[in-house]
């Protein structure tokens, strides 16, 4: 004969191991959507304060007597950007120099896809790195401290002629946005 209470005591047991490991993926997902959240944050702000960092710097040689001042205080500075041609051709290359630094970290974080990564790499960084002006900024910024030391070590082989070693697979991490890749199994 069956016990009907020790039948729906299981039943009621099961039901309830199914609602905390329901509950537990449900936790889970809402953790990680609010770190999507907070990421998606941090980057808006930081594409705010690179924009206007850009319309800072773009003014900044407009400044009356900040030639003499760059001249007194920074002379290496003020060396470099009569070098390259001027104050907003400095800012150019700077404005460049920042957006490579920015692609480095978001792939570094697992951000940018390998596509956008092979086109900013072979390219843009690629055919700028070669340019003599570009690499006198370069050089400047990474003297001057301006640039990631992460950053620098990555790049500096492409401005040798070298290749660049994918920061993602050299820490040892995948892309996370990217379809993963099939093995393909022979049977004989």
């Amino acid at each position: 004969m069956v016990d009907y209470g020790i039948v729906l005591g299981l039943l009621g047991v099961a039901s309830g191991v199914a609602s905390l490991i329901y509950s537990r993926s449900q936790v889970v997902a809402a953790r990680r959507q609010a770190e999507e959240a907070t990421r998606a944050t941090l980057l808006e702000s930081n594409r705010e304060i690179s924009v206007r960092l850009q319309q800072i710097r773009s003014r900044f040689f407009k400044v009356p007597g900040i030639d003499d001042e760059l001249q007194k205080s920074r002379p290496e500075i003020k060396e470099v950007v009569d070098s390259v041609g001027g104050g907003d051709v400095y800012a150019f290359w700077r404005d460049v120099i920042d957006t490579f630094e920015d692609i480095f970290v978001l792939r570094r974080s697992g951000i940018v896809r390998d596509e956008h990564w092979r086109v900013w790499t072979g390219s843009q960084m690629g055919i700028y790195a070669t340019l003599p002006r570009f690499q006198l900024v370069f050089k400047l910024a990474k003297q001057q401290g301006f640039l990631d030391p992460g950053f620098v070590r990555f790049f500096e082989p492409l401005l040798e002629g070298k290749s660049l070693q994918d920061p993602m697979t050299h820490a040892g991490h995948t892309n996370p946005a990217s379809a993963p890749r099939l093995r393909r199994f022979r049977l004989n």
